[in-house]
This record gives structure tokens, sequence and C-alpha cells, in this order.
């Protein structure tokens, strides 16, 4: 064999090498990319299934609901492109496809289940935080107009409102039956003032009313209590109790009503 056929085989075989590299590199490159894009398609999915799962029955807007839904139906879509004989994807399509059918037809409101507890308050608010972060790089990618972003907003910020004073008036209920008249007195306090501060015109005095029979009822349960026997540790606990909730209350308006400049 030639000196010349033996470079030439030899070319030949480092092109080849080269060219199988390459090759290999490419499909691994492919392979991490769809590896990747598989594991943000299913955190997206947890997300928006989160989002619907965290608050009751009826608690979301018809609106807010319909976008949540046609979001997951959409991934659930990609999911079943990349993962075709995952047949758990479309079988989800399926599922959320009748509950955005059953939304749309709900063209009445809806009495959204009763919030009953501290856990299920907690549950609700991560849900709009992670939807309110949502619409936010939904409006960064343009797919939301700046008027429809902050219609979404508007709705949202309602609900925390309307979660915020359910909590207050849960934890005044546990403070009452616990015999506690004075701290019960003081959330329903928290919760009448945050109402009237923020809630609409025409939907709030009926609650306004029931906040203040309320709050009249155990002043007077508290006056009874405080004169039949209070020790002066008793009363140290309850004021160290009371200047704990007000901190917290300043603390929670700041970070609810502030929010939107964390995510902008």
């Amino acid at each position: 064999m030639s000196s010349v056929s033996v470079i030439v085989g030899i070319i030949v075989l480092l092109v080849a090498l080269v060219a199988y590299a390459f090759a290999a590199q490419t499909i691994q490159h492919k392979r991490e990319q769809r590896k990747r894009l598989l594991a943000a398609l299913k955190s997206q999915a947890r997300s928006f299934q989160f989002i619907l799962s965290g608050c009751p029955e009826g608690f979301l807007s018809r609106e807010l609901k319909t976008l949540v839904l046609r979001s997951l139906i959409d991934v659930c879509e990609q999911l079943s492109r990349l993962e075709p004989k995952e047949n758990v994807h479309i079988q989800n399509i399926q599922v959320f496809n009748d509950q955005l059918a059953q939304t749309q037809r709900d063209t009445g409101e809806t009495t959204a289940k009763a919030i009953e507890s501290p856990q299920q308050i907690k549950e609700i608010k991560m849900s709009l935080e992670e939807l309110h972060r949502y619409i936010h790089s939904l409006e960064q990618q343009a797919r939301l107009n700046k008027a429809q972003a902050d219609g979404f907003r508007a709705q949202i910020r309602l609900l925390v409102l309307q979660v915020t004073v359910d909590g207050y008036v849960i934890n005044g209920e546990i403070a009452r039956q616990s015999g506690k008249a004075r701290l019960a007195q003081h959330y329903y306090e928290l919760a009448r003032r945050l109402l009237e501060r923020d809630g609409k015109p025409g939907q709030k005095e009926d609650k306004l009313a029931r906040f203040d029979a309320i709050i009249e009822e155990l002043m007077a349960a508290a006056s009874e209590e405080e004169a039949e026997a209070g020790t002066s540790d008793e009363d140290a606990e309850l004021q160290a109790e009371l200047d704990q909730e007000w901190d917290k209350f300043a603390n929670d308006n700041e970070d609810i009503w502030k929010k939107k400049q964390v995510y902008d």
C-alpha cells in the first residue's frame, strides 16, 4: 500500500471520527434539551394543578379559572407530543377540557365553599401568589396586554383581600371559642379595618355591619371577663399576643398590597 493511500485512509478515518463525535454531541444535546423541556413542562403542570386544588370550588373567578385551565391544557398537549406513549397526558387533556367546558357553561356566579382553617388560608394565598407570577410572565411574553394583565391582577387583589379577611375571622372564632374575648375582638377589628379600607363599595357594607355587631358583643364579653378575674400574668400574655398580631397585620399588608412592585 502506497504512502498516499495510507494518508488518504487516515484522513477519511479522522473525518469519520469527527463526524461521529459531532453527531453524538448533537444527539446528546437534543436529549438534554428534551429532558429540560419535559422537566419545565411538568413543573408548570404541577403549578397550575396546585392553583386549582389550592383554591376552594367557586373561589376563583370564571376568567381566572379559564386562564389556568387553558394554560394547563396547552402544557398537557406539549407533554403528549414529547411523550406520545404516556396515556396519562391524553387523559389529563380530556379531564381539563371537560372542566373548561363546565366553567364556560357556568354563566352565573358560583357560591364558593367556605374556608375552614388557617392551613387552607395559607394554601390559597400560595396559589394566588403563583397565579400572580404566571400572569406577570404572560405579560412579559406579550401573551397578555397590559390592560388584560391589570384586569387579572385586580381580581387577584380582591381575592387576597377576601382570604385575608376570612383568615382574621377564622382566628377570631378560634379565640372566641377558647374564651379569649379580647383577642377575638382584636382579630375582628383587623378584619373590619382591612375590609373598610380596601373593600369594594356596595359589597362590603353588610359585612362591616355584621363585624360591628360581633365586635360589640366581644367587647362586652371581654369586659365581663376582666371584671371577674384576670391576673397580671394573663393580661401580659394577652398583650403579647395582641402585639404579635398587630406586627403581623402590618407585615402582611406590606407584603400583600406592595406585591406588585416585587413582580414588576
